[in-house]
């Protein structure tokens, strides 16, 4: 398992399609930075439509307003993971792993292990990056209060939507072994998940699905708990099923 883990970001490290996304992603933030504004997959609810002036992205500023645009990094982020899953699956090179004694259970879990990984570096590269370039464009601005604490829960609950998506993707990875269509599906989920919230905005547990949080939530405790128990939900019921997809499928 641990051997597939390394052989996985050796390949990956090595991959020139990783380079061009990670250049993308740097270009995405510092278009952001530049201009005030980041690109945004899906529908965006009032609470994280991103629209200040680019002035505002000092390095504190620009950690909380483009925490509204993460859905740009979880594109990027499911980029890394196809060169890394989808290959191997629409490729079948997961057989050399199987028929050199790794278990599907094992195999399974190693690459969730690096696709965990993955998702972990990319948000922590996006906001590196983004308080970097903020502050030399624009200073270093002022850290509100409770800053550090309030970012941080904010980090959780991002990562926690990322890999409800990355199990959503990968569960359709497993199923049709197309990476065209896990992008198709994420494109589509995005909107999908997000129109119930539109078409009865009265309903509440309609605003968790779209798996989109930011730092401008971050007052509202009751709405970060429960978006994160929902995530948790989706990456939960999303990685077995996939799982069982894996465990079934002929060599």
């Amino acid at each position: 398992m641990l051997h597939t883990i390394q052989a996985d970001f050796y390949r990956l490290f090595r991959s020139k399609g990783f380079w061009i996304t990670e250049a993308l992603l740097a270009l995405n933030v510092l278009f952001g930075t530049l201009f005030g504004a980041s690109g945004h997959v899906g529908v965006q609810n009032g609470n994280s439509m991103v629209g200040p002036a680019s002035s505002a992205w000092t390095g504190f500023g620009a950690l909380g307003l483009y925490s509204n645009s993460m859905s740009m990094t979880v594109l990027f982020t499911l980029v890394a993971v196809s060169l890394v899953l989808g290959v191997d699956l629409t490729q079948k090179l997961y057989k050399n792993n199987l028929t050199a004694g790794v278990s599907r259970t094992g195999y399974y879990f190693a690459k969730t292990a690096v696709v965990m990984a993955i998702s972990l570096f990319q948000i922590a590269l996006s906001y590196t990056l983004v308080f970097i370039t903020g502050t030399l464009f624009h200073g270093l601005g002022t850290a509100p209060d409770h800053f550090i604490g309030d970012f941080a829960v904010t980090v959780l609950v991002q990562l926690l939507c990322t890999l409800a998506w990355i199990s959503i993707v990968s569960f359709i990875l497993h199923l049709t072994h197309s990476i065209s269509a896990a992008f198709v599906a994420f494109i589509l989920g995005n909107v999908l998940l997000s129109m119930p919230m539109v078409f009865f905005p009265n309903i509440e547990l309609f605003r968790y699905f779209s798996l989109d949080f930011g730092y401008a939530m971050i007052e509202n405790t009751k709405f970060a708990t429960n978006i994160s128990l929902v995530a948790l939900t989706f990456t939960l019921v999303f990685t077995f099923l996939g799982l069982s997809v894996f465990r079934k499928k002929n060599l």
